[in-house]
């Protein structure tokens, strides 16, 4: 069971976003005499692996492609995100003459480093006077490493947030998949599909990582609700978060949305 929410889009944010491609790695060409850039979206989502070589590659557009042109970047970490810990290997990038793509390019030192459970918000962006109609100046990297997760079995997840016009609280039953590598576990599409909720336990099952997250739930007058944990309780087998739902112009309050883990 899922939730069934209709999403709706105004007509001016259709025009502006088809401008831009979403999430292909073609992106589109602006034709326009001065030179204007966009990035593919406003969020780009990274697993991170050994393989990578330390490096987080995000696309960068070019409108006009003729001549040659330089594009300066600034990465800002979100709050709490040691400034350290990732750098902006490529302050600018350069467009040959006739190139409509450039690759910025975040790099870290040792992925190692990273928290097995932490999701790091790291904003890339440029001058918006130099970006294309569609306005697509930054772009929110949210970046994690990779984990091997397998399922443990299915839980009972109960919304209070989502509870129907009764106050009767909204329960679905999802999948709960657990990491080889740590004490993460992942619910799978709890509001939304492709939207999990993750959490890490100590040794003891006490709740000792949950970032801010998406909820894939778009309210069509704020954005997407993400939510952040305020407080947990454990009895039993059962964790209770008291999670703040959250938009960019504020927060709905909060809730307790509780998962039975599987026996």
């Amino acid at each position: 069971m899922k939730l069934n929410i209709l999403k709706s889009l105004s007509l001016l944010f259709l025009m502006m976003t088809a401008l831009v491609a979403c999430s292909d790695s073609e992106g589109t060409i602006y034709s326009s005499d001065e030179p204007s850039y966009a990035f593919a979206s406003a969020l780009q989502k990274v697993e991170m692996v050994s393989s990578d070589e330390n490096k987080i590659l995000v696309p960068v557009y070019r409108g006009n492609t003729s001549g040659t042109s330089t594009l300066e970047l600034t990465l800002t970490p979100a709050a709490g995100i040691d400034p350290g810990l990732f750098k902006l290997a490529t302050p600018s990038v350069s467009f040959e003459d006739g190139q409509s793509v450039a690759e910025a390019i975040i790099s870290y030192d040792d992925i190692n480093a990273l928290g097995a459970a932490d999701i790091y918000s790291l904003t890339l962006s440029f001058d918006e006077a130099k970006s294309s109609p569609a306005n697509v100046s930054s772009i929110v990297v949210r970046a994690q490493r990779k984990l091997t997760f397998k399922s443990i079995g299915v839980g009972l997840f109960t919304s209070t947030f989502f509870a129907d016009g009764a106050g009767n609280p909204y329960q679905a039953e999802v999948t709960v998949e657990k990491a080889e590598e740590a004490n993460v576990y992942r619910l799978l599409d709890v509001y939304e599909d492709d939207y999990p909720i993750l959490f890490a336990t100590d040794d003891k099952g006490e709740v000792i990582a949950f970032v801010d997250q998406e909820t894939g739930y778009v309210d069509p007058d704020y954005g997407m609700i993400s939510i952040r944990l305020e407080d947990v309780e454990k009895v039993d087998n059962t964790y209770n978060f008291l999670l703040r739902f959250y938009v960019s112009a504020g927060s709905f309050g909060t809730a307790v949305e509780s998962i039975e883990m599987p026996n």
